[in-house]
Parts: structure tokens; C-alpha cells; sequence
């Protein structure tokens, strides 16, 4: 019985999840009530404010929840216990990021931060830098800081910056232009690779003539 609950839950969890998506994207953060979303949903407020709080941490649960899935997918192709080549690494992880950052769920949320992250003294995006993007930096971070993976790279440039480099390179020009132009990213599994290989060769090598 507690299984069927439990399940019952997750169900109603998740349209709470998929209306509020939907409904961010339409009218905005800041225009869009709980009420909207319970009309949307077919939920009821209580059930609301027991799984998320608020507003603000049903759109948290929202972004998490991309970040889980990205970080199932590093748990599943790359063991973070084992040693890596440099390179290897850098392939598996931009991989499984630009597959994320294609995702049309990803474009809708960016959408939303863009137009909402700032307001109420970055209320939004504080939460948005803090608890998500930061995991994704901290992969990395943590990566980059290995004893073996530290010598082969540059002194002058701290992990941190080599990790936001890394990701914009790989985000872009598709993220944006997704975003800004209201553009799907339509690239089939052998663009995706070139654009993956291309990527890592400017983060290693940069764009000059060797």
C-alpha cells in the first residue's frame, strides 16, 4: 500500500512540475501564481506547499531536476573514483553537458532565468548560480584539481575559470541562439560529436596556427 502511495506521490509530483514548466515559460515567474499551476495541474494548493514550499522551490525542483539527470549520466559513463586522461574526460563530460544543453526542457528554463533571474534582487538567480550551476562547475573543479591532471595544465588559470570556460565553450553559440531566437538545436549525434571534438580542440589548443 505505502508503494502505491508513494507512486501516486511522484505522479502528482511531477504534474506539478510539468504544469509549473509550462506555465513559467507562458506568463513568467513573476506573473504566474500557485493557483495558475493547481489549475494547470488538477492538484490542490496543500499538496503544493508539501512537496515544494513555495513557488520559488517548485521552480528549484524544476531546474534540479535537470541537474540530477545530468549527474545520473556522469555516474553512469564516467567512474569519478578512477583516473582519466585529460582528453578522455574532457569528450565524456562535454558529451553528456551539450546532450543536456540541447534538450529542449534545458532552453525553456534558461528562458525563464533570463527574463526572471535578476528580479526581486536576483532572488532567482542567486538560487539559480548557487545551487545548481555550481554542481556543474564542481565536477570540473574537482576534476582539474587532481594532482596528475593539475601539472598538464596552466598555473596562471584557476580551476574555476577553466571549468566556466570549458562549459561556455561547449554551450555555445547553439545555448543562446536557442534562447534569444526561440531556435530549437536540431543537430544529429554525428554534428553533436564535431561540435564536441571542435570544442575540446579550442579549450586545449586555442584557435592559433600551430
Amino acid at each position: 500500500m505505502n508503494g502505491k502511495i508513494t507512486q501516486r506521490s511522484a505522479e502528482r509530483k511531477e504534474k506539478f512540475i510539468q504544469a509549473g514548466m509550462e506555465i513559467f515559460l507562458e506568463k513568467g515567474y513573476e506573473n504566474t501564481s500557485l493557483t495558475d499551476i493547481i489549475k494547470k495541474s488538477g492538484g490542490s494548493l496543500a499538496s503544493v506547499y508539501k512537496f515544494f514550499e513555495n513557488k520559488e522551490g517548485l521552480f528549484r525542483a524544476i531546474v534540479e531536476r535537470g541537474f540530477d539527470d545530468f549527474r545520473t549520466q556522469i555516474d553512469e559513463k564516467i567512474d569519478l573514483s578512477l583516473s582519466h586522461k585529460l582528453e578522455d574526460f574532457l569528450i565524456k563530460f562535454a558529451a553528456i553537458f551539450f546532450d543536456i544543453i540541447c534538450d529542449k526542457e534545458t532552453t525553456l528554463i534558461s528562458r525563464v532565468m533570463m527574463s526572471e533571474g535578476a528580479k526581486n534582487d536576483g532572488m532567482l538567480g542567486k538560487a539559480f548560480l548557487e545551487q545548481i550551476l555550481s554542481k556543474f562547475d564542481k565536477v570540473l573543479i574537482d576534476f582539474f584539481e587532481r594532482e596528475d591532471i593539475k601539472k598538464q595544465l596552466n598555473p596562471d588559470i584557476s580551476p574555476y575559470v577553466a571549468a566556466k570556460a570549458f562549459a561556455a565553450v561547449v554551450r555555445e553559440p547553439y545555448h543562446y541562439n536557442a534562447i534569444l531566437l526561440n531556435e530549437d538545436i536540431a543537430l544529429n549525434e554525428k554534428e553533436r560529436e564535431e561540435h564536441v571534438k571542435t570544442s575540446i580542440n579550442i579549450f586545449l589548443h586555442g584557435i592559433k596556427k600551430r
